[in-house]
């Protein structure tokens, strides 16, 4: 399904789960996800045939299209190019994550939200108003584009408790007090969840006094097992 792809992709990029919810919660709003989604009074019957074979004008004919819902000239040129490089569609949803990732490095303050996001909210309003930018930016929404962030999140990554099951001589991780779990090594990365005292997790990586669970936490607070 493209809501898991699309999950993995953006995480790989982002390392953080609530700046990657803020940008699916966004997608969602804009496209449902459909890589080929296409509105507006120009689009033609086999718009993406028409497009990658430049029957039509697709920079400039105003049509809102893929993931993004890409509108303006430049951004829907800049995906053209990109497709015609890469010698795929600009269709195809890998592309689109691409050129997307690609086409935020120039977003410096909607990078720096999502990666260092901490609250799906604020991180889903910058990425609405900075990057998407929508003709509607009401409160409404806003929250509706956040509570989509909030799904996505609660399904691909909030931690439960009663899932947690480790294979048979796998080592594990048990929290000896209450534990933030963080999206990377140090106090300073985002406070993504906690361990409640007795919870255990499966150890996937030690580094530097840090356990990897499904996420990070400190060393000090856990329990290893032999």
């Amino acid at each position: 399904m493209n809501e898991r792809a699309i999950w993995d992709f953006l995480y790989g990029k982002i390392k953080n789960p609530i700046g990657t919810a803020a940008v699916m919660g966004n997608l969602m709003a804009e496209s449902s996800l459909n890589p080929i989604c296409a509105t507006g009074k120009n689009k033609t019957p086999n718009y993406v045939a028409d497009a990658d074979s430049g029957a039509i004008d697709f920079t400039r004919d105003g049509v809102a299209f893929g993931l993004v819902q890409w509108c303006y000239y430049a951004r829907k040129g800049g995906l053209l190019d990109y497709a015609k490089k890469t010698g795929t569609s600009v269709g195809d949803m890998n592309t689109q994550l691409e050129y997307m990732w690609k086409e935020l490095q120039g977003y410096k303050t909607v990078l720096n939200a999502v990666v260092n996001a901490t609250n799906i909210r604020a991180a889903s309003d910058i990425v609405m108003l900075r990057y998407e930018r929508p003709a509607t930016t009401t409160e409404a929404a806003k929250a509706k584009r956040a509570a989509y962030g909030k799904n996505f999140y609660d399904q691909f990554w909030k931690p439960k408790a009663e899932e947690t099951k480790t294979e048979t001589g796998k080592k594990t991780v048990k929290a000896k007090t209450v534990v933030n779990l963080r999206a990377g090594r140090g106090t300073g990365t985002a406070k993504i969840g906690e361990l409640k005292r007795g919870q255990q997790l499966e150890l996937l990586e030690t580094d530097k006094g840090w356990h990897k669970v499904a996420c990070w936490v400190c060393g000090d607070f856990v329990e290893v097992s032999k």
